[in-house]
């Protein structure tokens, strides 16, 4: 009877060793978890504090500058130019900025985008558009 006591002691010890380097583990498991959630969350706040700390410009006016010459005012700010769209412009010559967002003088941060429509010159007269230089009232 002593041997199976033994027995069952040591068969004891070993299930009670197992159950708790188990749960020692499972402890490590969400510490770890916690740890890199911490820099996580932290990582983000600096990330966002960086960027609201960002430096602020004031958007240069673009208007009637060509599209390289716009370009070149807008990453000398520190900006980025973006074409939204090319339409006809009765005082805007062909390929020149015609209208901006944000607008000339806004204080905006450092790498925003500013969107500009290119001119594509003067729409075509009506003379232009029946291609064959009859006035288009007449019949």
């Amino acid at each position: 009877m002593a041997i199976l006591s033994g027995a069952n002691t040591e068969a004891h010890n070993y299930s009670h060793h197992r159950r708790s380097g188990g749960s020692s583990r499972w402890l490590r498991g969400v510490a770890s978890l916690l740890v890199f959630g911490a820099l996580f969350g932290l990582s983000t706040l600096l990330v966002v504090y960086a960027s609201l700390r960002g430096r602020t410009v004031r958007v240069p006016n673009l208007v009637l500058l060509k599209e390289s010459a716009a370009q070149d005012e807008l990453e000398d700010a520190g900006l980025i130019m973006q074409v939204r769209a090319r339409a006809p412009h009765q005082q805007v010559p062909f390929g020149a900025v015609a209208d901006q967002t944000p607008a000339p003088g806004a204080i905006v941060k450092t790498g925003q985008i500013v969107r500009v429509t290119l001119s594509t010159g003067s729409p075509p007269s009506a003379h232009a558009r029946n291609g064959d230089g009859s006035d288009s009232d007449r019949d």
